[in-house]
């Protein structure tokens, strides 16, 4: 596997020199799909497939944003893409299209419209002292992501279900880590085209997704016994839309497993990366500490117009390593993206690891500067080059809510707690389903001198 070796830049992948072909990609995917990105795609704006027009890979912003914005109902996921994220039955709000997507769109979006990011604070606060604690306690080399995992776990239990006792934290985490290592990964059935209501490999042991599902029908029944919380929390939003005919009991459980497991494991990872980057650029690193301790208290929701360089290195971490380091849409007619033409049925590839760190785009692409993300820089870059939640109708439900507590977490813990990384270790930025540091994100935790 090949990584960029520079110490003077944060980890990367090495692109290969040219597209892979079909046994190739296959083993690449397996091992890393970054590695499927070849080096054009960070410095040309499209690399299209010239022998049988199979797939385009796209780096244009304006035709990136006529995929993802002007023209998304022509684009709908692909196969892939569906197959990775569809419930082991049924189906949720990312892999739904047309009017059932509307449907699922309009009956969740309650619990993530502004005013709802008040009423999160405390979850968020709770969360972000136990990690500050834990690593302040644990002192010496710690590896990061577990910690930032617990917390993002305990956050979105809170958040969804009243309470952290509600389920079983560390099965949630072991559904979550045998989804990556296995129904994650891309197949080669998936490279053959193989359609997806042929079971891959993985799938035929897939034990703990079944007893995850047992366990939220559990839950789910238990709530409609006891009644709603107060204030109610997003399970009981999901019985009362199912109540009003708005979801049906397997929307129910879909979505609530489907936000505890997104909610859960991309914060963990920007969490993590991010103080990877802090940890790397120790200048940074003291200047956000600084404006966190001029608050007047404990980070919060309410301050956050005030930690504009904590949320800036929350937006240059997502830029850098975007959870979902990949978007594949299939064309279903035939288009024209930036004068390359489209044929029906072709995979249209938007490499979002790539389209943040290309040439053409930004300024020293390879570089941690969160100073990038200043309004004035900000505002000169064409939309669709900035994709960590996506774009266009079906951008992220929870973004708000998942920059905020981002946003939180950071700020409490880097107020008391000073990262620094150690001799020789450099991270390998991994994705499969998302992207992971490959062997943990160890990191060395002292107080800050000051």
């Amino acid at each position: 596997m090949a990584f960029d070796a520079d110490p003077a830049i944060p980890a990367g992948v090495r692109a290969p020199n040219a597209p892979l072909g079909l046994w190739a990609s296959y083993r690449a995917a397996r091992r890393n799909v970054l590695e499927l990105i070849p080096k054009a795609a960070y410095e040309e704006t499209m690399i299209p497939d010239r022998k049988r027009g199979r797939w385009i890979m796209v780096m244009d912003p304006p035709a990136i944003d006529r995929v993802l914005r002007a023209r998304e109902a022509a684009y709908p996921k692909s196969p892939i893409l569906v197959r990775l994220m569809t419930p082991r039955k049924g189906d949720n709000l990312v892999t739904t299209t047309g009017e059932i997507w509307q449907r699922q769109r309009r009956a969740l979006s309650t619990p993530f419209r502004p005013r709802a990011l008040e009423a999160a604070s405390p979850a968020y606060e709770r969360a972000a002292r136990m990690a500050r604690d834990e690593l302040a306690g644990a002192g010496g080399t710690t590896d990061v992501f577990p910690v930032m995992a617990r917390a993002s776990c305990d956050v979105m239990c809170d958040l969804a279900l009243g309470g952290r006792d509600a389920i079983d934290r560390e099965a949630l985490a072991a559904s979550v880590e045998a989804y990556v290592a296995g129904l994650g990964r891309i197949s080669l059935f998936d490279i053959l085209g193989v359609p997806n209501w042929v079971p891959r490999p993985a799938a035929w042991g897939d034990g703990i997704r079944r007893e995850m599902d047992d366990r939220a029908d559990q839950i789910i029944a238990a709530r409609r016994e006891r009644g709603p919380s107060t204030p109610p929390d997003l399970l009981d939003l999901l019985i009362e839309a199912e109540d009003e005919g708005a979801l049906d009991a397997l929307e129910v459980r879909n979505n609530l497993l489907g936000f505890l497991f997104a909610g859960h494991e991309t914060t963990a990872l920007t969490l993590t990366w991010a103080l990877y980057l802090l940890a790397f650029d120790q200048e940074v690193q003291t200047r956000a500490r600084d404006e966190v301790r001029a608050l007047p208290g404990e980070p919060s929701v309410a301050d956050l117009p005030a930690l504009d360089l904590v949320r800036r290195v929350i937006e240059e971490t997502l830029r850098l390593y975007p959870p979902a380091g990949f978007l594949t849409r299939t064309a279903q007619e035939a288009d024209t993206l930036s004068g390359h033409r489209v044929r029906e049925g072709a995979t249209v590839i938007l490499p979002v690891y790539a389209i943040h760190r290309h040439a053409q785009i930004w300024d020293a692409p390879l570089r941690f500067d969160p100073d990038r993300f200043l309004p004035a820089r900000a505002e000169k870059r064409p939309r669709g080059c900035y994709l960590p939640f996506g774009d266009g109708p079906r951008i992220c439900i929870g973004a708000s809510m998942a920059m905020a507590e981002a946003t939180v977490l950071l700020a409490t813990i880097i107020r008391d707690v000073h990262v620094r990384l150690p001799d020789g270790f450099r991270p390998e930025p991994t994705m499969w389903f998302t992207l992971r540091p490959a062997t943990g994100m160890p990191l060395e935790i002292a107080r800050p001198d000051r």
